[in-house]
């Protein structure tokens, strides 16, 4: 990607965090995943798997007792694994402190006070429901057995045209782990422990080339002036693209 490229994806991003409908994480949250495990591995001071599964389910029935017939489900934004999948740390990322709710953060104690067994066992009720989308749901027990939390049907372990329910449930929880719960967030105001101010990842990817420093002035930017208190100047034209 051209050095002037970057900088235009940076500057838009920059602009139109301050708009009233522009959802920010969705569109960030690749830059962040790029270096999410090192800057989890410098900051926790724990060793993690290159793998990360993005939005785990957890299911409404799980961590809300009270729907526990329902089969909808709380997304976590990332999953990050120890290598010995002894433990498991949920990370959650924020672009706008206001959009840290308390009702989403008693949702990942919950799961915390459960442990990952449960949340293992409750996507499997997910994927065995009539309409979840199966082949996707397939990824993602995939995805649980390579770490051992797993057992899949034989026939499950290669690429099948067809999956059929029956033979899905068939599948088998066999392990549990410790979960953790951190949280990436414009700054750490609040005085929260397990949570890494844009600030301190930023000084991670800083050295990383073209990209990561310009990544670094955003997440800079970003935690120094709160979606929609840009000044009159910072308006929502990047201003690479020239202002008339």
């Amino acid at each position: 990607m051209a050095d002037d490229r970057i900088d235009q994806l940076f500057d838009t991003l920059d602009a139109w965090r301050h708009l009233p409908s522009y959802q920010m994480e969705r569109r960030a949250d690749l830059f962040f995943a790029l270096y999410l495990r090192e800057v989890l591995q410098a900051e926790l001071g724990v060793a993690l798997h290159p793998e990360l599964i993005p939005e785990l389910p957890l299911r409404n029935g799980l961590i809300k007792p009270e729907k526990d017939d329902s089969s909808r489900s709380t997304k976590v934004d990332y999953a990050a694994f120890e290598p010995a999948a002894s433990r498991v740390w949920l990370v959650e990322l924020k672009t706008d402190m206001r959009s840290r709710k308390e009702d989403q953060d008693e949702n990942m104690r919950s799961a915390q006070r459960i442990g990952f067994r449960a949340v293992v066992d409750n996507i499997r009720l997910i994927a065995l429901r009539p309409r979840t989308p199966t082949k996707k749901y397939l990824h993602l027990l995939r995805a649980l057995e390579r770490w051992g939390f797993l057992s899949l049907p034989e026939v499950l372990k290669g690429a099948p045209q067809r999956v059929d329910k029956r033979t899905l449930a068939e599948m088998a929880v066999t392990a549990d782990a410790t979960l953790e719960i951190v949280y990436v967030q414009p700054n750490d105001r609040d005085g929260d422990a397990r949570a890494i101010s844009f600030e301190r990842f930023a000084a991670h990817v800083a050295g990383d080339g073209p990209l990561g420093e310009r990544f670094a002035r955003s997440l800079t930017a970003w935690g120094a002036t709160a979606a929609g208190d840009a000044t009159p100047a910072g308006d929502a034209t990047p201003t690479s693209w020239g202002r008339p």
